[in-house]
């Protein structure tokens, strides 16, 4: 009795099985036939989700054979196939190369995405106000990422553009920064960021060194003129530095650290929130350079003793198809000129320092009103404070104490209100297109050395384009800028910009524009006076610098399996009138004032190579000057050429994660006449010479640290011979040297993403 019910409770358990495992069977076949297959788009570089790339889904098989969707990718990367069986697909995404394959049913797979090795499909904004690809941009626009800065062991903006084509900078007037682009000085060249001008500048250049590059995205450069889009001061180019206002992570924490043997020491970090649609973040950090001289000494330094704080807070918020962020960014630096100790006893010196404070507010709108609309509005509020204050220093005691003259201690107040608000529309379908805008601007500044210590200065402008394609390769830009000026009469600017796009891989690119620059309020209200041996006067009667420039340049790309190739000559002319610059009209007084004209006119030659992970680079530029200041019947005036070229090789090995970088420049020679104290025209120049950076990044933990090092300036140049005074450039009248860089030195940085 008890072995059959024994065999019968087998047998209850067998059919209990059974029955369980059809079902099992059933229930898996069901769900998988409901399942559905997925991909993940991710950055190949930094394994990243990409967000709103968009994914073509095309079914293979089934009853639904032939039949594609498109979709976009979500905040970590993924798309959802419509389709239940066999689907191809492929992902597009600006600035990336396209990649396909095919996606098996209930299959997920991870795509990968290569960033375009020439750039052509980055989006770029500059003078634009829209996010243009590049290759569609009528603007020659030059994109330095945020790889590349970090690659070079750049910290601020002095550092990025020391080695790119075109650019000179040097230790200037009054140890700021000083920069040269195409042969034009600081005061012809606007600097932005996030689209704001950036304020406080010192014999017409902003010092370089106090843009820091924490938070960067990316920096673009425009060479000639942009007046049409951004006013005065955009006649030689426009540099904008473009801030993260993204973040893909819930919760985003960086922290970045910076050695370089020449005694700087760097330090920052940031932490981003993300509530849905709202971002926060609040970032900061310390600079510290304890100066560098050419000749060892315990206190004079050529390059002079720095210390910088800075802090920014973000608040960003998605409203539709727009974007809403208010930015507040802070700044504070102390420089210290120390003297060298006085004689007979040397036991006291006199020591300089200057106090630069900046705060600058803005609030951004952008972003898309409807499918073809678009809007971009900018309001923002600039400080800016420089104090020099000169100290009588005891060197045995160590104390300080004012000195009694009242020429030595001075404050220079800058405040700057703008509102720029920008309508455009970009539709495919249309042959016209248009953008119109506004831009109001007040300037303030409160200073000793200011005629009746306050001025100020308005100016408001209309301006716009528009854009017509007659067909869908070549696009026609006309353009006009109109403003109105409370001190000066400002002038009409009008440009014309045409692209044509030949065969799909040449891109010709030629334009007309009219550039101007409005005398500064220094330049027109400039009272000072100097031990009475040198007074330095404005000149309310100035009038604007105007120029006509012309520029051409070809753009050709040609891919062949595995190899890249891109090679863009070009070749441009501006003429500069009205010129404005100081003038001796006594033994001890000098005042700005018009002196006629500047040309230049140059060409270059880039050229890029892409081999799978090896890049090779290389360009020339050769371009000259004519100042008709020097015109004189005793001395046959001429133009003076020089020349720059540059050089790289990168290479990344992928089983590492390990990428090196060679970069080689040679700064030519610049040539120019100058007056001596006789008023005689004598020949000026600056020497040549050559530099040479190594590198090395190392990414570790899922590319989440990365480990940057290498050696600068490995032919450890410091100055360069300089005889009398050459346009934009001379740190000094009677200088016989040029500081351009502080030698060889080494550096590492450390970057943490968490």
């Amino acid at each position: 009795m008890e072995n059959r019910n024994w065999k019968l409770e087998i047998r209850g358990l067998r059919i209990i099985f059974l029955r369980s495992s059809i079902f099992i069977f059933l229930a898996f076949t069901v769900l998988t036939s409901f399942a559905q297959s997925k991909v993940q788009i991710l950055n190949k570089e930094d394994n990243q989700p990409i967000f709103l790339a968009h994914v073509k889904f095309s079914s293979l098989s089934g009853s639904e054979k032939n039949k594609f969707k498109w979709l976009v990718s979500d905040e970590n990367g993924f798309a959802i196939n419509p389709f239940q069986d066999t689907t191809k697909v492929e992902v597009t995404f600006v600035g990336f190369e396209t990649e396909s394959i095919i996606l098996l049913p209930n299959e997920t797979k991870k795509i990968k995405l290569s960033q375009s090795p020439f750039g052509l499909n980055e989006m770029v904004f500059t003078a634009q106000f829209t996010p243009v690809e590049m290759q569609k941009s009528v603007y020659d626009v030059k994109a330095i990422k945020e790889e590349k800065i970090i690659e070079k062991g750049a910290t601020n903006l002095r550092e990025a553009l020391t080695n790119e084509l075109n650019f000179k900078t040097n230790n200037g007037h009054v140890n700021e920064t000083a920069i040269n682009l195409n042969g034009l000085s600081g005061n012809h060249v606007k600097f932005m960021i996030d689209g704001v001008p950036v304020e406080g500048r010192l014999s017409g250049n902003i010092d370089l060194s106090q843009i820091n590059l924490n938070e960067i995205e990316k920096i673009e450069i425009i060479e000639g003129p942009s007046s049409v889009a951004y006013g005065t001061n955009a006649l030689g180019g426009v540099i904008n530095v473009i801030t993260k206002k993204n973040q893909l992570k819930k919760v985003d924490v960086n922290v970045k650290s910076y050695y370089e043997s020449v005694g700087q020491y760097n330090v920052s970090g940031k932490v981003g929130f993300k509530i849905k649609r709202n971002l926060f973040k609040v970032s900061g950090g310390r600079n510290f350079f304890e100066g560098f001289a050419n000749q060892d000494t315990s206190r004079f330094k050529d390059w002079k003793p720095r210390e910088q704080y800075f802090g920014s807070f973000l608040f960003s918020r998605r409203i539709h198809h727009l974007k809403l962020s208010y930015i507040l960014d802070g700044f504070t630096e102390t420089m210290t000129s120390r003297g060298a100790p006085r004689a007979p006893y040397f036991v006291n010196a006199f020591d300089t320092h200057y106090k630069t404070k900046r705060l600058t507010n803005k609030v951004l709108l952008n972003g898309r009103l409807s499918k073809d609309n678009f809007l971009d509005i900018t309001l923002s509020q600039s400080y800016y404070q420089r104090a020099r204050n000169i100290y009588f220093k005891d060197l045995t005691t160590l104390e300080e104490t004012l000195t009694a003259s009242n020429t030595d201690q001075d404050t220079t107040l800058f405040n700057n209100y703008m509102f720029r608000g920008v309508f455009s529309t970009n539709s495919d379908s249309s042959k016209i297109n248009f953008i119109v805008g506004t831009e109001l601007k007040l300037d303030v500044t409160e200073a000793e050395r200011v005629t009746n210590y306050k001025q100020e200065i308005g100016d408001y402008a209309i301006f716009g384009n528009i854009r017509y394609n007659p067909i869908k390769s070549i696009t026609i830009q006309p353009g006009v800028r109109y403003g109105y000026n409370t001190k000066y009469k400002a002038p009409i600017v009008p440009s014309i910009n045409v692209l044509v796009n030949l065969w799909g891989s040449t891109i010709v690119r030629a334009s007309y524009a009219k550039g101007f620059r409005a005398p500064d309020l220094k330049e027109l209200y400039l009272e000072f006076h100097y031990n009475s041996t040198i007074n330095l006067f404005g000149n309310e009667k100035l009038s604007s610098e105007n120029s006509d420039h012309v520029n051409l340049s070809v753009d050709f790309h040609k891919e062949f399996k595995n190899h890249k190739l891109r090679v863009v000559p070009k070749v441009y002319y501006s003429k500069i009138n009205n010129l404005i610059d100081l003038a001796q009209t006594s033994p001890i007084n000098w005042t700005y004032t018009n002196v006629d004209y500047l040309i230049t006119q140059g060409a270059s030659l880039t050229l890029n190579y892409d081999y799978n992970n090896f890049n090779f680079n290389a360009a020339y530029s050769y371009y000259g000057n004519f100042n008709s200041q020097f015109n004189n019947l005793s001395k046959q005036n001429q133009f003076f050429y020089s020349n720059d070229a540059s050089a790289g090789v990168a290479y990344l090995f992928d089983s590492l994660d390990l990428k090196f970088n060679l970069t080689y420049k040679y700064t030519g020679t610049i040539k120019s006449y100058y007056l001596d104290d006789d008023k005689n025209i004598n020949e000026s120049f600056i020497g040549d010479y050559h530099t040479f950076d190594f590198t090395a990044t190392k990414r570790f933990w899922k590319r989440r640290i990365a480990l940057t090092g290498g050696v600068k300036n490995l032919f450890d140049v410091k100055d360069v011979k300089m005889t009398g005074q050459v346009f934009g450039v001379s740190n000094s009248s009677d200088a016989s040297a040029l500081n351009v860089l502080w030698g060889r030195s080494y550096f590492v940085s450390l970057n943490l993403n968490f």
